[in-house]
C-alpha cells in the first residue's frame, strides 16, 4: 500500500475511535500518570482512573492519591478527543494543585472550631455598624452551641473556602503549566460558567437567596462576571458586589489563613439572609407544632370511631354495681386525692418537657431540610477537595516536560491505536485477497484435487520476537557482504553521467585542460530494476532443526535484500497435513504466505517462525508461487526453492513427483518465471537432478552472498 494511501487511512481510523476506547488504555493511564508525577515533584504514588457518567464528580484527592472521574459530565460534554484529553488532564492538574496548596488540617480545625462555637482562626473584625450587628447576632448561636444553625453556617463557608482555594490553586497551576494543564483548567472553568444558571432563573425556581449568592459568587470567582442581565433583584447584586473586593483579594492571598478570615468576613456580610432563613425555619417549625396537636387529635378520632361507645357501655355497667362500691370509695377517697395532685404535677411537668423535646425536633428537622436544600442548591463546579495533612509549600518544581508534549504524546496514542485497527483490517483484506486469489488459481491434473488452506500470522508473540532475534547476529555478516557485492552494481544501473567524451552539448569544467581534447560529458539515464522475486520454503517435518535454520537464514537473508533494493517480494512455506490418506481429496496442502510483495512490518516475524510438519507436495506449492510471480506486472520474475530433498507426500514421491516438478518448471520457463532451487542437506543431489543448472548449494550460508551475487546479476542485467 502506498504511504500516501496508508496516511489517508490512518486519519480515517483515528476519526472513529471513541472515548471509551481512548481513555482506558494502558498507555493513556500512563501518559496521565507521568504528568500527575511530574506535577507533584514525583510524589504522586496513585492515580485512580475510573468512569461514572451519573457522579457530578470529576475527580479528587487524598494526600498521594489522585483520581480522575473519565466519564464526567464537563468531560463528556466536549466533542473531539482531543479536547476530551485536555479536560481530563485540567481535573488531573486541579487536583495535583490541590496536593500542592491545599492544607487538609487547616480546614479540618476550621470545622471543627465552627461547630464546637467558636471563630477559627479567629473572630472576624467588623468594618461597619451592620456588621457589628450580624456579628453580635451570629455569636448568640456560637454561645448557644446550636449545632443545627452552625451546621448551615458551617454549610456556607466550606461552600466560600472551597471557591476560594480553588481560584488561588488554579491561577498558580496555570502560571506553572501553561501547556494542556492550563489549556484544561480554563476549558472546564468557561464550561462550568456556562452551565450556571442566571439570576432569573435562580429567581424563577424560589431558591433560597444563600444559595443564590453562592452561584453569583461561583460565577464571578471563575470568570470575573455574573450572567445577571436579566435579573430583577438588584438588592442580591449589589450584595454581590460589596463581596468582590473580598473574593478577589482573598484568591490572590498565599496564606490559606487569609482565606479562612476572608470567609469568616464574608459570613458577616450575607448575615440578613441568613437571619431570614433561621427566622423562616422557626417560624414554620412553630406553625408545625400547633398543627400537630389539631391532627394528632383528628386522626385519633378517626381511627377510633367506637372508643367512646366503648367508654359508655362500661359506665352502665358500673352503674348497676354502684351500691355495692360506695363505702369501698369512700375509704380511699382521701388517698386518691393526694395521689391524684401527685399524677397530675408529673403529668404537667413531664408535658412541658415533650412539648418542648417535641418543638426542638420540628426546628430541627426544618434546618436539616433547609440543609439538605442548600446542598443541592450551591452550584457543582466547586466540590471538597483532598490534600497532605501539612500545608506544601512552592517547591520550585519546573515545569512539566510530558505535560507540555502531552499533545504529542496524545497524537502518538490515537496514531498507533489506530495504525493498529488498521492494520488488523488490511491483514484481513489482505488475506481475503490471498484467499481470493488461490481458488482462482487452475492448478495442474492431480494438484487440482488436494485441498489447499492459506495461512497467515496477524498476532505476532513476545516469544516469536524473540525467536527472530536469535538470527538477527548471524545475518549481520551475510547482510554486510550482500551490500558490498550487490548494491554497487545496483547503484550502478541508475541514472549516471560519463566523463572524457570527444563529442556533446555540456563541457566538463574538470578535463578542460586535457591535452586529448575530451572535455564534454553526458548524462546517461538509470535503468529501471524490473524483477520481483518469490521464495518457497520447504516447511516438511524432514527439514527439522538445523535445516530449517539455514532455511529461514537464506529466506531472511533474500528478503532483506530485496527490501533494500526495493525489489517485490513474496516467502510461501509448504507442507501437508502429514496424513496418509486413500483419497488426494482428504490431503490438505498448506500453504504459509509470510510476505507477500508488498511490506509489512511483520513479515520478517513470520519467516522467522516458520516451523517443520507434515510432508511435502512440492508442485502444489511451485505452481502456486509461480501463478503468483505470473500476475505480477515485472518483466523479470525470479523463484527460488529452498528445500532439503526431493518431495514426500501422500501418492507423491518417488519418480512420479520428479516428473510432475519438471513438468511444472518447464510450463513456468515458457511463460518467463526463472527458477534458483536452493538445496540444503544430503538430499541436495536429488534436487539438483530436479532443477539441473538452477542448482544451487547453500549449506554453508558463508558462501550465501557470492552465490547470490552471481545468480542475481543474470537478472539484473538483463
Amino acid at each position: 500500500m502506498k504511504k500516501a494511501l496508508y496516511r489517508k487511512r490512518i486519519c480515517a481510523e483515528k476519526e472513529k475511535l471513541t472515548p471509551e476506547k481512548v481513555f482506558h488504555t494502558p498507555q493513556y493511564r500512563d501518559l496521565l500518570t507521568s504528568i500527575g508525577r511530574e506535577i507533584t515533584g514525583g510524589e504522586l504514588t496513585t492515580l485512580r482512573l475510573y468512569d461514572d457518567e451519573n457522579s457530578g464528580i470529576a475527580g479528587w484527592n487524598r494526600g498521594k492519591t489522585v483520581a480522575v472521574n473519565l466519564g464526567n459530565q464537563i468531560t463528556s460534554s466536549f466533542l473531539t478527543l482531543e479536547l476530551k484529553s485536555d479536560s481530563l488532564i485540567g481535573i488531573l492538574g486541579h487536583e495535583c494543585g490541590h496536593y500542592r496548596y491545599t492544607d487538609s488540617a487547616l480546614r479540618k480545625r476550621y470545622a471543627e472550631h465552627m461547630l464546637n462555637g467558636s471563630w477559627y482562626p479567629k473572630e472576624p473584625v467588623p468594618e461597619n455598624a451592620q456588621e457589628k450587628e450580624a456579628l453580635d447576632a451570629m455569636n448568640v448561636y456560637f454561645e448557644r452551641k446550636d449545632k443545627a444553625i452552625l451546621s448551615i453556617f458551617l454549610q456556607t463557608a466550606s461552600y466560600l473556602s472551597n471557591l476560594l482555594n480553588d481560584m488561588y490553586i488554579e491561577e498558580k497551576m496555570c502560571a506553572l503549566f501553561p501547556g494542556s494543564i492550563r489549556r484544561g483548567i480554563l476549558m472546564n472553568r468557561d464550561r462550568n460558567v456556562e452551565w450556571l444558571p442566571t439570576l432569573r432563573e435562580m429567581l424563577e425556581t424560589e431558591k433560597d437567596k444563600i444559595s443564590i449568592l453562592m452561584n453569583l459568587c461561583a460565577q464571578y470567582a471563575l470568570s470575573s462576571r455574573v450572567n445577571a442581565w436579566d435579573g430583577a433583584d438588584y438588592e442580591l447584586i449589589d450584595t454581590l458586589k460589596l463581596l468582590m473586593p473580598v473574593i478577589d483579594e482573598a484568591g490572590k492571598a498565599a496564606d490559606d489563613m487569609e482565606r479562612y478570615l476572608a470567609t469568616n468576613h464574608i459570613l458577616l456580610m450575607i448575615w440578613k439572609y441568613f437571619a431570614e432563613i433561621i427566622e423562616e425555619i422557626e417560624k414554620n417549625s412553630t406553625e408545625n407544632e400547633e398543627q400537630q396537636p389539631e391532627q394528632e387529635e383528628r386522626e385519633g378520632q378517626k381511627e377510633n370511631p367506637e372508643e367512646s361507645e366503648k367508654e359508655e357501655s362500661e359506665e352502665e355497667k358500673q352503674g348497676n354495681t354502684g351500691a355495692q362500691t360506695e363505702q369501698n370509695e369512700n375509704k380511699t377517697g382521701k388517698d386518691d386525692t393526694e395521689q391524684g395532685t401527685e399524677t397530675e404535677d408529673k403529668m404537667e411537668a413531664n408535658g412541658k418537657e415533650q412539648e418542648a423535646e417535641d418543638r426542638e425536633n420540628g426546628r430541627a428537622a426544618e434546618l436539616q431540610k433547609f440543609l439538605q436544600q442548600l446542598c443541592e442548591n450551591l452550584p457543582k463546579c466547586v466540590r471538597e477537595s483532598g490534600g497532605f495533612e501539612d500545608k506544601q509549600n512552592e517547591c520550585g518544581i519546573p515545569a512539566s516536560e510530558t505535560e507540555a508534549s502531552s499533545d504529542n504524546a496524545l497524537q502518538k496514542i490515537l496514531y498507533e491505536m489506530a495504525k493498529e485497527t488498521l492494520d488488523e483490517k488490511i491483514q484481513k483484506e489482505i488475506f481475503e485477497h490471498l484467499q481470493k486469489e488461490l481458488m482462482e488459481i487452475p492448478f495442474e491434473e492431480g494438484h487440482d484435487l488436494v485441498q489447499k488452506k492459506l495461512c497467515r500470522k496477524t498476532e505476532i508473540s513476545d516469544f516469536l520476537k524473540l525467536q527472530t532475534e536469535k538470527y538477527e547476529e548471524q545475518l549481520k555478516q551475510v547482510k554486510k557482504r550482500l551490500r558490498l557485492k550487490l548494491l554497487p552494481i545496483l547503484k550502478n544501473q541508475k541514472e549516471r553521467t560519463e566523463h572524457k567524451l570527444f563529442l556533446g552539448r555540456r563541457v566538463d569544467l574538470r578535463n578542460i585542460a586535457a591535452p586529448s581534447g575530451a572535455v564534454f560529458k553526458k548524462q546517461q539515464p538509470g535503468k529501471k530494476l524490473d524483477i520481483c522475486v518469490a521464495v518457497l520454503v520447504d516447511n516438511s517435518f524432514s527439514m527439522c532443526g538445523e535445516r530449517m535454520d539455514y532455511a529461514i537464514l537464506a529466506a531472511l537473508c533474500l528478503y532483506d535484500f530485496c527490501m533494500e533494493s526495493e525489489i517485490p517480494v513474496l516467502v510461501c512455506g509448504h507442507h501437508t497435513d502429514g496424513y496418509r490418506h486413500e483419497n488426494l481429496k482428504d490431503e490438505t496442502v498448506y500453504l504459509h504466505c509470510c510476505a507477500d510483495f508488498e511490506t509489512d512490518e511483520k513479515d520478517r516475524f513470520r519467516i522467522a517462525g516458520m516451523q517443520p510438519y507434515g510432508s511435502n507436495r512440492d508442485g502444489t506449492a511451485l505452481w502456486y508461487a509461480g501463478s503468483r510471480l505470473l500476475e505480477r506486472p515485472e518483466k523479470q520474475k525470479l523463484l527460488f526453492v529452498i528445500s532439503d530433498g526431493a518431495p514426500n507426500a501422500n501418492q507423491y514421491g518417488g519418480t512420479g513427483a520428479k516428473r510432475d516438478l519438471q513438468k511444472i518448471r518447464k510450463k513456468l520457463l515458457q511463460q518467463g518465471v526463472f527458477f534458483q532451487a536452493a538445496a540444503i542437506g544430503s538430499d541436495k543431489e536429488a534436487i539438483q537432478e530436479i532443477y539441473e543448472e538452477s542448482f544451487l548449494d547453500i549449506t554453508d550460508l558463508e558462501q550465501l552472498p557470492a552465490l547470490l551475487t552471481k545468480k542475481l546479476l543474470r537478472f539484473i542485467r538483463r
